[in-house]
């Protein structure tokens, strides 16, 4: 067997989500033993894709007479793999939609992968009636082993900060309304003993200098440049903190979670079905209480759910998820 896993953005973003699951996507094909090939017109038995930019590919591999899997929701705080948009609704709340092109691609695959129950849920009430399959991504565990001292000190060698400092990790969407952003904000004024980094994809310098003006010295703004550094953030943030409204990634919850990160969320930003408040993680609604959890976490006033959520994700581990990918391409290859 050899899979097509196809993911190939116009802008570069080589190490955000969507890369990182068509790396996660290989990785767990290697474990498994299945051969690869991200050529397009290259031979191949089965076609995976992850993003609606691609649903025009889709014709490609189905007139090769190859099945095509799709795997959605999992990546939405790439927009290179988003499937997600947001309208206001009457009362002025932001509402998720599937994207129509996002839709039609996946009404065209033969098997559509979901990340939760939630998120299968979501699929079938917007219109997706092919068959969906609930399949977590996995990881690599051993990427975020705390015994690499080396990969754990590239944050302070590349940023260049205080390591007495706790350091609180948020990631979203840059936004001109600031959504989500006060929040993290709320949390880095006042507290000289933490430094607070927000990443997101690729601001504009305009953005980027209105959100500068607001912060304190101890808030930075960044897009991910390289994986490695963004790993090294993980394995030293005390917090990774979810302030946006918008849905975040699957796989970015689960690497915070696989390093031991405290997750502090907001409830729109996580799959309920996946993180259990107080338990896996703490979630809330308002901005206030996010910023409050985060102090009182910091503070040690509240009891940590790192252990629990380890304990959690560990079992989203690369080879499970290679047997998973391996007994659906085979169950379709049967068809």
């Amino acid at each position: 067997m050899k899979v097509l896993v196809y993911f190939q953005p116009k802008a570069k973003r080589d190490i955000f989500e969507g890369a990182r699951m068509r790396k996660t996507i290989k990785g767990a094909l290697e474990v498994a033993d299945v051969q690869y090939t991200s050529n397009l017109y290259d031979a191949y038995d089965i076609a995976h894709f992850m993003s609606p930019d691609d649903e025009g590919k889709i014709n490609i591999a189905l007139e090769k007479g190859a099945p095509v899997v799709v795997s959605a929701l999992f990546g939405e705080n790439d927009p290179a793999s988003r499937f997600i948009i947001y309208r206001r609704n009457k009362e002025g709340k932001k509402v998720p939609h599937l994207k129509q092109k996002a839709l039609r691609m996946m009404n065209k695959a033969a098997m559509v992968l979901a990340p939760t129950q939630s998120a299968k849920d979501f699929l079938i009430k917007n219109g997706v009636f092919k068959s969906i399959e609930i399949v977590p991504p996995g990881i690599n565990l051993a990427r975020f082993n705390f015994s690499r001292s080396d990969e754990k000190e590239l944050f302070y060698r590349y940023f260049r900060e205080d390591k007495t400092k706790k350091l609180v990790l948020a990631l979203g969407e840059y936004s001109y309304k600031m959504e989500g952003i006060d929040a993290f904000l709320d949390v880095a004024r006042g507290r000289d003993d933490v430094v607070c980094y927000f990443v997101g994809p690729e601001p504009s310098a305009t953005l980027m200098n209105k959100i500068s003006k607001r912060a304190p010295k101890n808030a930075h703004f960044i897009s991910i440049n390289h994986e490695d550094i963004y790993r090294s953030m993980l394995l030293n943030a005390d917090v990774f903190m979810l302030p946006g409204y918008q849905l975040a990634s699957m796989l970015s919850v689960e690497e915070a979670l696989a390093a031991n990160c405290q997750l502090i969320a907001r409830k729109s930003a996580v799959f309920p079905d996946f993180i259990k408040n107080g338990e896996t993680g703490y979630v809330a609604e308002y901005s206030e209480t996010l910023t409050a959890l985060v102090n009182d976490y910091l503070d040690e006033k509240i009891v940590p759910t790192t252990k629990q959520a380890y304990e959690k994700v560990s079992t989203y581990n690369l080879q499970q998820y290679g047997i998973k990918l391996l007994t659906i391409y085979n169950a379709l290859l049967k068809k």
